[in-house]
């Protein structure tokens, strides 16, 4: 009963500190991805031109690929900006320090309300490098959106050479077995571009974007 009221209350917190943002993309990925690797490099460059598309980013907040998208969201930015670095930071033994480049600090002590406010305030999903938590948190977004649970959003998983194996194994397994649908197989796209993935955005997003 404590955890379901601290968990309440880290949701109504983070629901009145996130109303006047719209546009918030979330990126996931894992805090494990080396600072100068070339994955951690390729995400900063697409935070930095979905910032400049008018995005703001929301993130797990920690290290790795999670510090990649907010540093690249904040490089993007200029004085008139009215794009936000968002952190969603959970409270961990081992890592989970929150990162220099989160401007909108949320801690959570719950990871059922950390994905919740996840899942409810994002127009879209990208997926770095991850993985077992990322793995997780992506594949509860395509549970959520198959059982229509939530309205259906772009999941971009970015990256081809790291994610070519896995829905090479999605498509020609989980589909063939009649485990999923082609429809649900079809929430998913891959882009290994900024234009790319502003591609898919733009066709799949259903609000707008204010610049």
């Amino acid at each position: 009963m404590q955890e379901l009221l601290i968990g309440y209350k880290e949701v109504c917190r983070s629901f009145e500190v996130l109303k006047p943002y719209e546009n918030i993309l979330t990126i996931f990925g894992g805090a494990r991805v080396a600072k100068y690797s070339e994955a951690y490099k390729q995400i900063e460059r697409l935070a930095f031109e979905l910032g400049k598309e008018g995005y703001c980013i929301m993130t797990g907040g920690g290290p790795g690929i999670m510090e990649a998208a907010n540093k690249g969201l904040v490089e993007s930015k200029d004085k008139d900006s009215k794009v936000v670095s968002i952190g969603l930071n959970i409270q961990l033994p081992h890592e989970q320090t929150i990162n220099p480049y989160v401007e909108i600090p949320l801690i959570f002590e719950n990871f059922f309300s950390r994905k919740f406010v996840f899942n409810h305030h994002s127009i879209g999903i990208i997926v770095g490098e991850g993985g077992f938590g990322t793995l997780d948190e992506l594949s509860e977004i395509l549970t959520l959106i198959a059982t229509q649970k939530i309205q259906k959003i772009p999941i971009i998983l970015y990256g081809k050479e790291y994610w070519k194996g896995f829905f090479h194994w999605i498509e020609e397994v989980m589909l063939k077995e009649g485990l999923i649908s082609k429809e649900e197989l079809e929430i998913i796209s891959i882009a290994d571009s900024p234009k790319e993935v502003l591609r898919i955005l733009k066709n799949r997003v259903v609000k707008t974007i204010h610049h």
